[in-house]
């Protein structure tokens, strides 16, 4: 098919005036590095942002599986019919229900107990008993940020309390 001339002409005319158009509106390299830097600070933002809520939930990981450690305890004592050591190895920082797969202590942590039962050097156990009580006791979890979380157990229905103090 034939273009008449002055038709074909305009459409000439017009594709090089767009590409003269598009070529003054280009982005210079100055525009494009700053854009790049921009982009990096709001990525380091969003990293920070999300690697604190990251360790904010492994805090809480760590304090939900401590007490849930000791609620299987307890639970497993009545079940079973005997007694139970949820036991605390101060020396190579696990703990976990005796006979079980030992869990590790983070390192951001002290983990400090009032009137809880050393059954070994360095090792400190609350017994859950058969009848629902246990040996009862308090254990401190000391984090590098100031946080305390208490774990109270009761002695005569075992009844596991935590309280948080600090940030």
């Amino acid at each position: 098919m034939m273009l008449p001339s002055d038709l074909s002409q305009r459409l000439t005319s017009t594709y090089t005036t767009g590409c003269l158009i598009s070529s003054r509106r280009g982005f210079t390299l100055f525009e494009l590095m700053v854009v790049l830097v921009l982009i990096g600070l709001m990525s380091s933002m969003v990293f920070v942002s999300v690697s604190s809520g990251l360790l904010k939930s492994e805090e809480e990981r760590f304090v939900n599986d401590f007490t849930g450690g000791l609620s299987a305890a307890r639970t497993r004592a009545i079940g079973q019919g005997r007694a139970v050591k949820f036991l605390i190895d101060g020396e190579n920082r696990r703990y976990g229900i005796e006979k079980a797969r030992m869990k590790e202590i983070p390192g951001s942590i002290q983990v400090e107990g009032d009137d809880v039962t050393e059954i070994e050097d360095g090792v400190y156990a609350i017994i859950f008993y058969p009848d629902g009580s246990s040996s009862g006791g308090t254990i401190d979890l000391k984090w590098n940020n100031g946080r305390v979380d208490s774990i109270k157990v009761a002695r005569i229905w075992s009844n596991i309390t935590h309280e948080r103090s600090g940030q």
